[in-house]
């Protein structure tokens, strides 16, 4: 193949000046590929979704249909005292404590889609519906959620539009959080109680009934003018 000659471009001002490569100069290849270390398998991609205690999900699509999820929500607010707070000494600095800022159970809120036959999509929903209406722990799987909290299913609706598709089913669940706490506590035995009612009661084992004797049953008598 013949060599096509460079046109001469003139030397005038706003014209670049552009580099011509000798004819003996090898062609220069541009890979069109991403770094390996950028390069990540499918496999290796973190799963999303609701999942029991043992990390099996809530539903498994069998029919050769696919179960994503769309979008992730999550809200985690504080419940503080909206009273007035009584001021302290200025050295003690202000008179906030823990009981005026409470934890409220976190609301993550994810939207599903379920693209399959007919009857997945009916077991998808029954199988929404009976962990809403149980007390089941469930747990949420992304790479954002923080790992261990145990949730249950308190909301859920569904929607079928022309827009995405009529076959698609979007399923939208809200949960709680289960916030589990570890009680503290302790047996104290009061020696000498200020009132001896107020000593806890102590267990003597079974205590058989027996006959009183006859001066109680007269001085009984006596006292109810019983002769």
């Amino acid at each position: 193949m013949p060599t096509i000659p460079y046109p001469h471009v003139p030397a005038y001002p706003g014209v670049p000046s552009i580099p011509r490569p000798s004819p003996g100069s090898p062609a220069i290849n541009i890979a069109l590929a991403a770094p390996k270390s950028r390069v990540v398998s499918q496999s290796a991609e973190p799963q999303w979704g609701i999942f029991f205690t043992t990390n099996i999900p809530l539903y498994t699509p069998t029919e050769g249909g696919t179960l994503s999820v769309l979008s992730f929500g999550f809200t985690r607010s504080m419940q503080v005292s909206n009273f007035p707070i009584e001021a302290s000494d200025q050295n003690q600095g202000v008179p906030f404590a823990s009981y005026n800022k409470v934890y409220q159970p976190a609301n993550p809120v994810l939207t599903l889609a379920l693209s399959g036959t007919e009857q997945e999509k009916t077991d998808f929903l029954a199988a929404i519906d009976t962990a809403c209406g149980s007390t089941s722990v469930y747990y949420v799987v992304t790479p954002d959620t923080p790992a261990g909290e145990a949730y249950t299913l308190d909301r859920y609706s569904y929607q079928r539009s022309a827009t995405r598709g009529v076959s698609l089913l979007i399923v939208e669940v809200s949960m709680t959080q289960i916030a589990y706490v570890t009680p503290a506590l302790s047996n104290t035995t009061v020696s000498s109680p200020q009132s001896p009612s107020a000593a806890s009661q102590i267990n003597n084992g079974i205590t058989q009934p027996s006959t009183p004797p006859t001066s109680w049953l007269a001085q009984g008598a006596e006292a109810l003018g019983v002769h």
